[in-house]
């Protein structure tokens, strides 16, 4: 498997994550001009709902608003997001989470789980991106996968508190508007922690290899995204993925199919929504806009 569909994963698990660790992030950068991002509508009897994929972390200055979207969030009385974005940002609530989900049995250390030349992989990248190898040793090997991914994605001038979800949640706020979910941080993290050990390995190892092998990456990718390129964002999320079926199905595919009902519910309530959710949810062949068009609902869109 190639190491561009951790990207993917990474910025998945950073709308829980990193949103819990502010401290993560950078300093502010010149402005960017407004892109052309892509979004979906779908007409009930009765309501409306509007799909927009997300960029979790981005760098700051990155504007992303466009016409049709500024549109969508006046006309929404509805915001739909992955997650509670004031749960994610409770750090109690994330560290019971994580000490359930996220931590080794009593004795165990995560370096010892490792092969000698995993080892030495595992604390050259903690090096290069200052984490001290000990301050992980607790944590299971998807944690430490995702600990590791989310602080080079930071090191990379990108920032949680830009992102496109932290954004627009402030926004839905200010604006009077009701707030929702799709599932909980339990549900989303325990993605990673319903796998075996030797997948939780696996994940971790080429995730350090992406490190390595992948440094532009996440510019191309913000680049499709900016450009509504939805074939060039299904390519650089999704390729591939199917070499790792057990994450494919608990990240993507599997969470998409129980959000499908939820979404359906919106559409026939008698109000307008806008739905917010990581750009991978909304392009490929198991997206949720292919599952709702499988399903013979008109999405007006790309």
């Amino acid at each position: 498997m190639t190491g561009r569909n951790y990207v993917r994963i990474f910025i998945a698990c950073a709308l829980a994550f990193a949103l819990s660790h502010p401290s993560l992030a950078r300093d502010s950068a010149p402005p960017q001009q407004a892109g052309n991002q892509a979004i979906w509508k779908i007409d009930g009897a009765k309501g409306r709902v509007y799909l927009f994929g997300s960029v979790h972390l981005l760098p700051p200055g990155v504007d992303w608003h466009t016409p049709a979207l500024d549109a969508a969030l006046n006309e929404a009385e509805t915001i739909t997001f992955e997650l509670d974005l004031d749960d994610a940002h409770d750090t109690a609530k994330m560290q019971k989470i994580i000490q359930k989900l996220g931590v080794l049995p009593q004795g165990e250390t995560l370096r010892k789980l490792l092969a000698p030349e995993q080892r030495a992989k595992y604390e050259r990248v903690l090096a290069s991106l200052g984490l001290p190898a000990p301050n992980l040793d607790p944590l299971r090997p998807w944690l430490a996968a995702v600990t590791v991914g989310v602080q080079w994605i930071v090191s990379k001038g990108y920032d949680p508190n830009s992102g496109v979800d932290e954004k627009i949640w402030n926004w839905g706020k200010d604006h009077k508007k009701q707030l929702g979910a799709l599932e909980t941080t339990e549900d989303q993290l325990g993605a990673f922690a319903g796998l075996t050990r030797d997948q939780e390995v696996e994940f971790l190892i080429i995730s350090l290899d992406q490190i390595d092998d992948q440094p532009t990456m996440l510019d191309d990718l913000v680049a499709a995204w900016r450009k509504g390129d939805t074939a060039q964002l299904d390519k650089l999320l999704n390729a591939d993925m199917d070499d790792f079926p057990i994450l494919r199905d608990r990240l993507l595919k599997g969470r998409n199919a129980k959000w499908i009902p939820k979404i359906e519910a919106l559409r026939a309530n008698g109000r307008t929504h806008l739905v917010v959710v990581g750009t991978a949810h909304l392009v490929g062949k198991d997206s949720v806009i292919a599952m709702l068009r499988a399903k013979g609902i008109k999405v007006e869109g790309p």
